[in-house]
């Protein structure tokens, strides 16, 4: 016990010397590594901020230069000329539809009043027909419109469709002419689709209707929302897909619709953003032109290495480029500064040159500084367990001392507890003095069997243990070594079955003695590890690396984590120490060395409170 005190009051001590040592230097090293990252990134955040400065002015001329060249109408922009007439639309192909159509001649109807009167009394259908087919061929478009129009309508109600077809196509030719602010010519052909869809002429209907899509989409009409949307409708149940409308051409027209409100409203004041487009006004007498930029636009504008730039509104909503970032590092320049429709809001970037000039010195210092860290710490550790590992073998070498101290003395106190008897009286009966020489024999063999041990072992630790591989049967050997077993455990109530496999086992190359001695070190240590239950079963049995020779008890069992430990010299098991049960702890480490000589494994089997088993498994050498 004072050992124990001793040896837990030294490592105590040695474990606070040890930090007094090492953890000023590691304290004073982190101290002065974060001190030296501090004034680094002070440095660079103070030059970031300037080179963000210069760059905010760069991007300030670039937008100039892009604003600029947004007069030429690039894709992705659109100039609106707001007047009282409506909203006229530069290039007319990037919007949809108009909140005022072009004003277009509509096509008359007076000349045809007495001719729809006969035709819808039903009795002068014929005259009808023949007065339109001659106004039909009037100079006047707005006239001849109105004819061929009733014309197809009279040839369509008889069914004549052939006939209602050239009607339409005639209807067709004539642009510039509205009929109830329809452009005529797309009246015309959105009722010869009409006609193909109510006659079942499937083939010719998408024809038909494919070309239809083709100029509406090029923005050859130019209608109000409603009048676009249901002509969209029709296109799009007789052509069988949805129209392929981009959404900036959406965009573009609701812009329009938003202009023609907002120009009634407010006559020409300057309203800069509208959903997400940019517009940018100039007002002359009663018109204003407004210049309608699409966000992709604005994205492209933004875009480049380095800094993350930003296009801002007064209202704080971001109309390109990432999200502002928070921080004294973001550069902000409002309209009234930099003469621009928009905040100019810089970021700090992750690919900017001097950034990752800075952020590599920096990983470079804290690299350095976390190296020596790692190397002060992992230096001090192996010191540690080195020094924990030498104090560690000095205590199992104390304890092993005194176990060896108790291993000999038991049988030291039987001999001269035996001597002292036979000296005292010459004259014991015979019976009684056999039983002391025989008790004389059993220590003796025992102090012999234990000093052979600790003998072998240290030439087994050295190298130096000669073995003499000859050929032996593992049920010979087992049985003699069980045999001997018995006449020293039978007296104190212990039972050692043998089972050996028939026929018999296969034969080994072993040295005899030495493998008598790791078998009777296994048995020893079942008797020992038995406690109540006095039975111990050995057994030699054939296995597929060779023969096994095991030995079975039902005693403590061998905790798992304790499983590789018990084979290492001077290591017992915590219960063995509990209940003060004997041993050097060098018996399983002996089995350890007698079988990898002879080129075999040990398995264990083992439960706690249920019992373990050790089988030597043996390679079959003739």
């Amino acid at each position: 016990m004072s050992n124990g005190r001793l040896t837990g009051s030294s490592s105590g001590r040695l474990a606070v010397l040890f930090l007094a040592v090492v953890a000023p230097p590691a304290v004073a090293l982190v101290w002065l590594g974060l001190q030296l990252l501090q004034q680094d990134r002070s440095l660079w955040t103070q030059r970031d901020l300037e080179r963000r400065q210069a760059a905010a002015q760069a991007a300030i001329r670039s937008l100039e230069q892009s604003l600029a060249g947004a007069e030429r109408l690039p894709g992705g922009v659109v100039r609106f000329t707001v007047s009282p007439l409506g909203v006229r639309a530069q290039p007319p192909g990037r919007v949809l539809w108009l909140p005022v159509p072009p004003l277009l001649a509509a096509a008359e109807a007076r000349p045809f009043v007495e001719a729809e009167k006969a035709e819808f009394q039903g009795g002068a259908r014929e005259s009808s027909l023949l007065t339109y087919q001659e106004l039909a061929r009037a100079p006047k478009p707005a006239v001849r419109a109105g004819a061929l129009l009733r014309l197809a309508r009279v040839h369509r109600r008889a069914a004549r469709w052939d006939d209602a077809r050239a009607a339409y196509r005639d209807l067709a030719a004539i642009d510039r002419v509205a009929i109830d602010g329809i452009p005529a010519d797309l009246v015309a052909r959105r009722a010869a689709c009409s006609i193909l869809e109510e006659s079942g002429n499937r083939p010719e209907l998408r024809r038909e209707a494919a070309a239809l899509e083709a100029d509406f989409l090029a923005g050859r009409w130019m209608l109000d929302q409603p009048a676009w949307e249901l002509a969209a409708a029709q296109l799009e149940r007789w052509t069988g897909h949805p129209l392929p409308i981009s959404a900036g051409r959406k965009e573009f027209s609701t812009v329009a619709d938003w202009l023609w409100m907002e120009w009634q409203r407010n006559r020409g004041e300057q309203l800069p953003v509208v959903g997400r487009q940019t517009l940018l006004w100039r007002t002359s007498g009663a018109e204003s032109v407004v210049i309608a930029i699409a966000p992709k636009i604005l994205q492209r504008w933004v875009q480049g290495p380095g800094d993350r730039l930003s296009l801002v509104t007064a209202t704080g909503d971001v109309l390109a480029g990432p999200p502002p970032a928070p921080g004294p590092a973001t550069v902000k320049l409002p309209a009234s500064e930099t003469g621009l429709p928009w905040t100019l809001v810089l970021s700090p970037g992750d690919s900017s040159r001097q950034m990752q000039d800075f952020a590599g010195r920096r990983r470079l210092l804290s690299l350095g500084l976390a190296s020596i860290l790692l190397l002060l710490a992992g230096g001090s550790y192996f010191i540690w367990r080195l020094v924990q590992r030498e104090l560690a073998v000095a205590r199992l070498q104390t304890e092993f001392v005194s176990a060896v101290s108790h291993e000999f003395r038991t049988p030291l106190t039987s001999l001269r507890h035996v001597t002292e008897l036979l000296e005292e009286d010459d004259d014991l009966p015979l019976e009684k003095r056999r039983s002391f020489y025989e008790a004389l024999g059993r220590n003796t063999e025992r102090l012999h069997r234990l000093v052979e041990s600790l003998l072998d072992f240290a030439r087994m630790e050295a190298g130096r243990r000669p073995y003499d591989l000859r050929p032996v049967d593992a049920g010979e050997l087992a049985a003699q070594v069980v045999a001997d077993f018995r006449r020293e455990v039978e007296p104190r109530g212990f039972t050692v079955d043998l089972d050996v496999e028939t026929p018999a086992a296969l034969p080994l190359r072993a040295d005899a003695g030495s493998l008598t001695n790791a078998l009777w070190n296994l048995l020893d240590n079942a008797v020992k590890y038995s406690m109540e239950q006095r039975t111990i079963h050995v057994a030699v049995r054939r296995h597929p690396a060779g023969v096994a020779i095991s030995v079975t008890d039902s005693g403590l069992g061998i905790p798992r984590h304790e499983r590789t430990e018990i084979f290492r010299r001077f290591v017992r098991g915590e219960k063995a120490g509990r209940l003060s049960i004997k041993g050097t702890g060098l018996g399983l480490a002996m089995v350890s060395h007698i079988i990898q000589a002879h080129g075999g494994t040990i398995e264990l089997e083992s439960e706690e409170g249920t019992g373990s088993t050790f089988r030597l498994v043996l390679p079959v050498r003739v």
